[in-house]
């Protein structure tokens, strides 16, 4: 039986692109890495330095996005959907009934859409980690903490977390191996609740209609707009 997920309009400030992603979510390939600590790469092998160079650099050659969504969590909210993603700044996810949440980012400020409520509320977009994926330029060694680098099975996992807010939870983006290609995301909030956001038969580099981005046309009986 399928249970209704209810997204707190809170929780968007640790949703992962549910985000993700998008939203997630700057980085680049070799500069990024390399330009880290001594500090913090004493405390990584050679591979996993190599592993976060990939990484970025395939997060970084990332145009466009659009798939299907599977959003799984442990207290047994589940959800499917759509997801767009235009980089930078750009992406949409649109879930299905009986979730009536829309979220859209337009490159400044991340939009929550109660669909039943028809309900607006309005988030800066840096101040969630949608950010961190459709950045212009993805960097690890930017306003984030590296908590673990795993590589099993041909499966890399790369755990962050805010390092402002290091019992904020944390966001794992887990990769399928050799080619490298984004297969979901983790958010374990400060509760402790696990939520999976799974794409399925991602598209990569087709265009996307710049109006998905857009949420002028949406009917709003009240709009709301929160810092944190």
């Amino acid at each position: 039986m399928t249970s209704r997920l209810i997204l707190p309009r809170r929780k968007l400030l640790r949703l992962g692109l549910a985000a993700g992603i998008a939203a997630a979510g700057g980085f680049t390939a070799a500069t990024g890495v390399a330009a880290q600590s001594q500090e913090a790469l004493g405390a990584l092998s050679p591979d996993q330095v190599s592993a976060l160079s990939r990484i970025e650099r395939f997060l970084n050659d990332i145009s466009t996005l659009q798939a299907r969504f599977v959003q799984v969590s442990s207290n047994g909210g589940y959800a499917e959907g759509d997801v767009f993603v235009d980089r930078p700044g750009q992406m949409r996810f649109d879930y299905d009934a009986p979730t009536p949440v829309l979220l859209i980012a337009n490159g400044l400020t991340l939009l929550y859409y109660d669909k039943q409520l028809k309900e607006a509320t309005f988030l800066p977009l840096w101040e969630t980690p949608l950010w961190f994926l459709i950045r212009e330029e993805v960097r690890f060694d930017e306003n984030v903490e590296i908590v673990g680098i795993e590589e099993a099975l041909g499966t890399l996992r790369v755990s962050l977390r805010d390092p402002d807010t290091p019992d904020g939870g944390t966001i794992t983006l887990v990769f399928t191996d050799r080619p490298l290609t984004l297969r979901k995301w983790e958010l374990t909030d400060p509760q402790g609740i696990k939520t999976q956001v799974s794409l399925v038969n991602p598209v990569y580099g087709e265009a996307i209609d710049g109006d998905l981005f857009k949420y002028g046309d949406l009917e709003v009986h009240n709009k709301r707009n929160r810092d944190r």
